[in-house]
């Protein structure tokens, strides 16, 4: 496996030359370490993972049966080839509980003396429903259900997660759990489980990253759950999607249908990462050959940049209490809310809006047509990240600013999970920069 093959590394550095007085934004850079980690999700062994668990001889993995024994046994001897430190029952890799349940579970310590007793938590379910079952399958009952996107590919994700921690120079500052729960599909037993008898009692859980069918990847999209559950999350994905390039669905769904969902009730911020239901969901049809391993390795990659930061930042995103009360019916109402353009004639030509899930950003409501804005592309939705490399200051500095900036303005804006800068001239011509 990746393990064992060590490439170049390459090494980013990023330099942010600080003007003015706003708030400068934090230079990003990646380690040579963090390179390794990041290369070492490979396609093959993405595949090689998925293919083993979707076998047949695994009988659809349904939890207290020999198939979904014989799954936690693949997992438990993957995480010891490895090296990783089990984290289950009694210093074993396992967790047992209810009828012939088990979760696998492993930790990647953390080094710092303040932080190292905080748990950034990923998982992934690996069991899936047997045969199937008259409330929970699909498509015919008494054939196998291979399980290959619902949760092979989750757990492929995570065992590539696993392996590309081995690849860091020095431990995170916080420990890294890593999660393979059992019985998701009776109702999210097994996360239910380990949260109400955790076998690292004396540690906190501050963050849990979900993965969860992602596998069939169409049309570069990717659903990020959870974005609402804390300050500065969707923010956060899109930072490390500079390399996936994938255009990420923020929906404000949450609903209990997902091992997240457990976490989130104890008001933990969460993320959660999907590529969507299709017609093999829950059918005998969910078969290797249709999953997606190249998706899978950008969606890994995103998982592993967002993982690393949330294990080393200073200071994680707190819970955001407000998210309990939004759905996606709140979401659409307000980005179908008709904003009201001011009388005097706008300069730039863009209104915005803020959003306290957000507070580094501000929301574009409008442009108006043949501004200069929507001449440079702007649209409404565009989140402003940077303007002339510093994050955007309160409204009435914003607006003084873009009212007397001399041209040409630069912009740094999120969309759709995409960073990208765009420059608005105040002439004729206008450009876009990439």
């Amino acid at each position: 496996m990746a393990g064992t093959r060590w490439r170049n590394c390459r090494l980013v550095v990023a330099v942010l030359v600080i003007a003015g007085a706003w708030l400068p934004v934090r230079a990003e850079h990646r380690t040579a370490a963090l390179h390794l980690a990041l290369d070492s999700i490979r396609q093959d062994e993405l595949k090689e993972h998925v293919d083993y668990l979707a076998d047949e001889r695994f009988e659809g993995r349904e939890a207290g049966t020999r198939g979904g024994r014989a799954a936690g046994e693949y997992l438990i001897g993957q995480l010891a080839r490895l090296g990783l430190r089990p984290a289950g029952s009694d210093g074993a890799y396992s967790q047992p509980f209810g009828a012939n349940y088990r979760n696998i579970l492993a930790l990647v310590d953390g080094n710092d003396p303040e932080l190292h007793d905080e748990l950034v938590a990923v998982g992934a379910h690996y069991d899936h429903i047997g045969y199937g079952t008259a409330g929970g399958s699909k498509g015919p009952v008494g054939y196998i259900h291979p399980g290959a996107d619902d949760n092979a590919s989750g757990v492929a994700g995570l065992l590539e997660l696993a392996e590309a921690a081995t690849f860091f120079a020095k431990p995170p500052r916080r420990a890294i759990l890593l999660a393979f729960w059992d019985a998701e599909e009776k109702g999210m037993l097994g996360s239910k489980h380990w949260l109400a008898h955790p076998t690292l009692p004396h540690r906190s859980v501050v963050f849990y990253l979900n993965l969860d069918m992602i596998g069939r990847l169409r049309s570069d999209r990717l659903v990020v759950l959870g974005t609402r559950s804390g300050y500065g999350l969707r923010l956060l994905a899109s930072r490390h999607n500079t390399d996936s390039w994938l255009d990420l669905d923020f929906t404000w769904r949450m609903a209990p249908e997902a091992d997240y969902f457990p976490f989130f009730e104890r008001e933990i911020p969460v993320l959660a990462l999907f590529t969507g239901l299709h017609d093999e969901y829950h059918r005998p049809s969910d078969r290797p050959e249709l999953i997606d391993t190249a998706g899978m390795r950008r969606i890994t990659r995103l998982a592993l940049g967002v993982l690393d930061e949330l294990a080393n930042t200073d200071a994680l995103p707190a819970f955001r209490p407000s998210s309990r009360q939004e759905n996606e019916a709140a979401r659409k109402r307000l980005a179908e809310a008709q904003p009201v353009l001011p009388a005097q004639p706008l300069r730039v030509g863009i209104t915005w809006r803020r959003d306290d899930a957000e507070p580094q950003t501000v929301e574009i409501t409008a442009v108006v047509p043949q501004s200069p804005a929507e001449q440079a592309g702007l649209k409404p939705g565009d989140r402003i990240v940077e303007v002339n490399g510093l994050v955007p200051p309160d409204d009435d500095a914003l607006s003084e600013k873009l009212r007397t900036l001399p041209g040409p303005i630069r912009l740094r804006i999120e969309r759709q999970g995409r960073l990208q800068t765009l420059e608005i001239q105040f002439s004729q011509k206008l450009k876009q920069a990439a």
